[in-house]
């Protein structure tokens, strides 16, 4: 089952969230990316968030015309993003896309990168998309999918040990990837499927959009 949640980061614009919208059997807006949908003349599937950045006048429209949003306590420890991502897996979502995710504030771009392992930590994958780029986790061996010339810039989370990269300009083989040398910067594909084998640990893989 596939879900997508639009955050709260740089909105989508209507042709990325039509597109990601048509793929999922559930799309959930967190706070803000209830903004997203309303604009696209879409309906989200669930609505929840602690409220504090969306268009109150949106809010209102949306609960108006009988739309229900869940609100969430402004003082929490997690975020409305954690807190989607927690309704997604609830209900059956093994694939989640997160638009909305990136932009603006680089404390909550970089949290919801976090996301990633989170999902992974719970048995799905799961994908930061926007206009330009997605992110996604490598946690043991990958193939990635991309054109001849394109970039692909790998970043460990701590420490990672990297049993092999195949398919890429800068190889790497039995190499330990820490997260305070990023060697793995701005690589480039020689062929359309790379090979990412990452033996311990987590990375997080970022590619332009296609």
């Amino acid at each position: 089952m596939r879900a997508l949640i639009v955050l709260g980061g740089d909105a989508p614009g209507e042709t990325l969230l039509r597109e990601q919208a048509a793929c999922a059997d559930l799309t959930i807006a967190a706070d803000r990316g209830l903004e997203a949908f309303v604009r696209c003349g879409l309906t989200p599937d669930a609505v929840l968030g602690d409220m504090d950045s969306i268009d109150v006048q949106v809010l209102a429209r949306f609960e108006a015309q009988g739309g229900k949003a869940k609100i969430l306590p402004r003082i929490k420890d997690d975020t409305d993003g954690v807190a989607a991502l927690a309704l997604a897996l609830k209900r059956g979502a093994r694939e989640i896309t997160f638009v909305g995710a990136l932009g603006g504030r680089l404390d909550h771009a970089l949290g919801n990168c976090m996301l990633l392992v989170r999902a992974a930590n719970r048995g799905a994958d799961a994908y930061l998309v926007s206009e330009r780029e997605r992110v996604l986790l490598v946690r043991g061996r990958r193939e990635i999918r991309g054109q001849i010339g394109d970039t692909l810039s790998l970043l460990s989370l701590g420490r990672a040990r990297i049993r092999e990269l195949i398919g890429l300009f800068y190889p790497l083989h039995d190499y330990e990837m820490t997260c305070d040398y990023p060697i793995g910067i701005s690589n480039v594909f020689t062929a359309e499927t790379a090979v990412v084998d990452v033996a311990e640990g987590d990375v997080l893989c970022f590619l332009p959009r296609v």
